[in-house]
């Protein structure tokens, strides 16, 4: 990957200043200088938390499914994702980029971190910081295996490469997933085995984000059993929110009950333009939310209460308006969109706890654990009704999923995880895919799986591309 992971000076790195709202630009600092002691270990996280984006797969999970349509004031943008455009040329780069230019960043701050001598009063400060450190590179190459590996819960497919090392020349080549797993959970473990007592900050990667990751590595790598047992201490540990607690966490994020890591979504931050991607201040919609997602929202609401319509979408809706259906989840303030992005929420893990109960046949735990998360936003106490096979019980998930995590970058993986057991692709209302819009995106399409891009095979001789493509 010689021309992904150029040399990142720690000027880029260090610019960022604790805040992330002060920005004084440095001069270019070499490893010796530029990291003498704990505070500038500290000035480099920053700088790596800074550099994360996610506004790629946020929009690609929205894009490439069924819970979008073109919105009124279109002016062209977004239509090649839209119409389920994939080319290894053209985008399928940036998550690619994105994600291994967070883990170079990682792997700088800790390479120069490594030559540090700290006291022991200061030790515990550095442990927290390389802990999040290593936490941040184990979820940027789950998330490249999610998009690009062959198969994440087959152990000898073809996977991605994990860049845990500093280098300008090398040219890894791919690991087999179960490598890839075992380094993630590595760094995982590494993490855990150095935080220590009182750090609980919910926007850094936290020990209890940790566990979280845990868990979805145990899910996307059919780990049903680690599944349930990472999940134990965080469902003790996080109350679901309530509806009112639901409604100030997507306004203003007035409410942290459920959150277990959130992306501090200050000035500056990546995450400001994941509304963007949808629409722009003060004018209409580039891209809308789908009638049927609409439609399913709606009658939520008027059959259930349920809190989620009101949450994402748009109450300055205006229904003369052809295809005026706006995305409310990061709405817009005086000063940008809001709402920090929420990486990591217990109700995720309660969706996570019930899909690996349906897949060991548990299916009145499985029902049980999906509820919870039903009640809380229909704010009743329901009890729940045994699946009758895997199949009910990977429908209703796959149901809940798409209300619950819209716009946080779900969709399309959720479709493609559980496109085998339902067999069902991507299949978009009518209404949803007029004019050229493709509807479908059928089981078997090459493009589940996303094309290693031509910038890595033309600058990495050892890199393979994926067998269909």
């Amino acid at each position: 990957m010689k021309k992904n992971f150029l040399i990142i000076t720690l000027a880029t790195l260090l610019t960022s200043c604790e805040d992330q709202l002060n920005r004084v630009p440095i001069d270019s600092l070499i490893d010796a200088t530029a990291y003498q002691n704990v505070d500038d270990v500290s000035a480099g996280v920053v700088g790596v938390y800074t550099g994360i984006d996610y506004t790629n797969q946020a929009d690609l999970n929205a894009m490439f499914t069924d819970n979008v349509q073109l919105g009124d004031d279109s002016g062209g943008q977004k239509v090649a994702s839209l119409n389920l455009q994939l080319d290894p040329q053209i985008n399928s780069f940036a998550i690619w980029s994105s994600q291994y230019n967070t883990a170079n960043d990682v792997n700088r701050v800790l390479d120069a971190a490594s030559n540090l001598t700290v006291s022991a009063a200061d030790q515990p400060r550095l442990d927290n910081l390389l802990a999040q450190l290593y936490l941040i590179r184990a979820f940027a190459h789950m998330e490249v295996m999610l998009y690009y590996g062959e198969d994440f819960e087959d152990s000898s497919a073809l996977g991605v490469p994990y860049q845990d090392f500093l280098s300008t020349t090398a040219e890894p080549p791919r690991l087999t997933t179960g490598e890839v797993i075992e380094k993630i959970a590595l760094d995982i473990t590494t993490a855990e085995s150095l935080f220590n007592g009182g750090f609980d900050d919910i926007f850094r990667a936290n020990p209890d984000y940790a566990k979280f990751l845990r868990t979805r590595l145990a899910l996307y790598s059919g780990d049903w059993a680690g599944v349930i047992s990472s999940s134990n201490a965080l469902i003790a540990d996080y109350p679901l929110a309530d509806q009112a607690q639901y409604r100030d966490m997507f306004a203003g994020d007035l409410d942290q009950t459920e959150v277990i890591f959130s992306y501090d979504n200050r000035a500056g931050a990546n995450f400001n333009n994941i509304s963007g991607e949808f629409r722009f201040g003060g004018g209409g919609n580039f891209i809308s939310m789908s009638n049927e997602l609409h439609g399913i929202l709606e009658n939520e609401f008027n059959v259930n209460n349920d809190v989620r319509f009101e949450v994402n979408v748009d109450p300055n809706n205006d229904p003369d308006i052809f295809n005026q259906k706006g995305i409310n989840k990061f709405p817009l303030g005086a000063s940008g969109f809001i709402n920090d992005f929420k990486t990591a929420r217990i109700s995720e893990v309660y969706l996570m706890r019930a899909e690996a109960f349906a897949r060991q046949s548990q299916f009145a735990e499985a029902a049980e654990a999906l509820q919870a998360v039903r009640n809380a936003r229909r704010g009743t106490s329901d009890a729940s009704t045994p699946y009758a096979s895997l199949f009910d019980a990977i429908t209703d998930i796959r149901f809940e999923r798409r209300l619950e995590l819209c716009y946080e970058g779900h969709r399309y993986i959720d479709l493609k995880r559980f496109r085998n057991i339902l067999n069902e692709g991507m299949s978009r209302d009518p209404s949803d895919c007029a004019g050229s819009v493709p509807c479908n995106l059928s089981v078997n399409d090459r493009r589940w799986t996303f094309p290693i891009p031509l910038q890595e095979l033309n600058g990495n001789s050892n890199m393979v591309q994926n067998q269909d493509w």
